[in-house]
């Protein structure tokens, strides 16, 4: 009996302990290298997908219904979601930014090395398909469901909301009583909510961003953060946040008092 168990049964074990052992090893690195490329944040950052293949990245801002997001090569999508479902494929070298209010589902495809910029509004399910490998912008530059061009939308806002900066076309902003909003945006997709008096300003050189401020208070974000960022305050106090490294990062403040990150 002795010698079944060292002759055959032990190496056995052995070489089973070996094979579990490496293949684990292999899918923690794999896990690792994609978690290094994907960021995401919000009060939903439970409901969101992430798939990479390559050396692609995916940032997601969700504060919304369940997103899917997967990203094959080494382009990156950026998604701010308030709405109902997400599913974006993004297959090439190109940038998909997807900032969505939208009650119904959305799905974009984009196969080509093109950029793509969706701001999905509405009620009813949006579909988009991009194969040609060019530059695409669906919907309108506003994240209230205005349906005006940017020109029209500026001059009935323009007292109230400031937007400047090289990319300064891909800021969302939607303003509901008497508050202010200033962006300045150089990096990534904006994503800018005022509810109240209160003002938000922005100054972005970094990732995708979401702001939420409701009250009389100011948020003020000065962010080059390479991965999502997310601010939320429902109080009347201010807050201040410098936002930088290679995290997520997601700040909610309720409780009407004056905040400063880090």
């Amino acid at each position: 009996m002795n010698k079944f168990l060292n002759h055959y049964l032990l190496p056995l074990l052995i070489v089973c302990f070996v094979i579990v052992t490496v293949s684990a090893s292999k899918v923690s690195a794999k896990s690792t290298a994609s978690d290094t490329h994907i960021a995401v944040t919000g009060t939903k950052a439970g409901d969101v997908s992430p798939t990479i293949t390559g050396g692609g990245y995916i940032n997601v801002v969700n504060n919304g219904a369940f997103v899917t997001a997967t990203q094959t090569g080494t382009g990156t999508i950026n998604i701010v979601n308030a709405g109902a479902g997400v599913t974006a494929y993004n297959t090439g070298t190109g940038l998909m930014t997807i900032h969505n209010t939208c009650t119904a589902a959305v799905t974009v495809t984009n196969t080509g090395n093109g950029n793509i910029k969706v701001y999905a509004t509405g009620t009813d399910p949006i579909t988009l398909t991009y194969t040609d490998g060019a530059d695409h912008t669906y919907g309108s530059y506003g994240a209230d469901g205005s349906t005006t061009s940017k020109s029209s939308r500026f001059k009935s806002l323009v007292s109230h909301i400031t937007v400047t900066g090289k990319n300064a076309e891909d800021v969302a902003t939607e303003l509901i009583g008497g508050g202010y909003i200033n962006v300045v945006n150089n990096g990534a997709h904006v994503a800018a909510t005022q509810t109240g008096t209160g003002t938000i300003k922005i100054v972005n050189n970094g990732q995708v961003m979401a702001a939420t401020n409701i009250g009389n208070g100011v948020m003020t974000i000065n962010s080059t953060c390479t991965c999502a960022v997310a601010v939320t305050n429902t109080g009347n106090w201010n807050v201040t946040v410098n936002a930088t490294g290679t995290t997520p990062i997601a700040l909610k403040y309720a409780d009407d008092a004056n905040h400063t990150y880090p």
